[in-house]
């Protein structure tokens, strides 16, 4: 079963950027609090978590760990760009998707291709207007206005990103530069 079509919000040529590639976006259930990493011809990261807002932390720093394992020529500023998206997203998905309802979980993938990351951040909650919001960003790219300002930092960090139609699925690419 494939995962729902994204809106592919934006690409620019930060990195001379390729389009998001098809990923397989399954959702097979997994236990929560549980990383399951894959060793394919991706090398891939999953994981599914409640709601609580004191996960963000802790995995953050397991897809730091499991990023500059696998790339390990990836810049300081690279881990700090990364670091503050996984951050707002996570962020996002618990208290703006999930509304912190412990009940409900946050899925997180991670794929690293030649250099290139891959991710999926999803929630359960109804979704918001991504194209309301888009359409602000693109009048207004300020990072000090109010509303979206973690997705506009997101926007500005990354190379590409998608929403899912309702909204409660956010991907992005970004290329990592290198030390050399």
């Amino acid at each position: 079963m494939r995962g729902p079509a994204f809106h592919f919000m934006r690409q620019h040529n930060r990195h001379a950027a390729s389009p998001l590639p098809n990923m397989p976006l399954d959702y097979a259930c997994m236990d929560r609090n549980k990383e399951v990493i894959a060793l394919q011809q991706r090398l891939k990261m999953e994981m599914r978590f409640s709601s609580e807002i004191y996960h963000v932390k802790q995995i953050v720093k397991r897809v730091l760990a499991f990023l500059k394992t696998n790339i390990p020529d990836l810049t300081s500023e690279d881990q700090m760009d990364l670091r503050l998206v996984f951050s707002e997203l996570l962020y996002n998905a618990i208290v703006h998707g999930n509304k912190s309802d412990i009940n409900k979980s946050v899925q997180l993938k991670v794929e690293i291709v030649d250099g290139m990351i891959y991710a999926l951040i999803a929630d359960e909650g109804v979704g918001f207007d991504y194209l309301r919001l888009l359409a602000r960003i693109r009048e207004d790219d300020n990072l000090a206005s109010e509303g979206g300002r973690g997705i506009r930092l997101v926007y500005s960090l990354t190379d590409q990103i998608a929403f899912n139609v309702n909204g409660n699925a956010i991907h992005f690419y970004k290329k990592v530069a290198s030390h050399g």
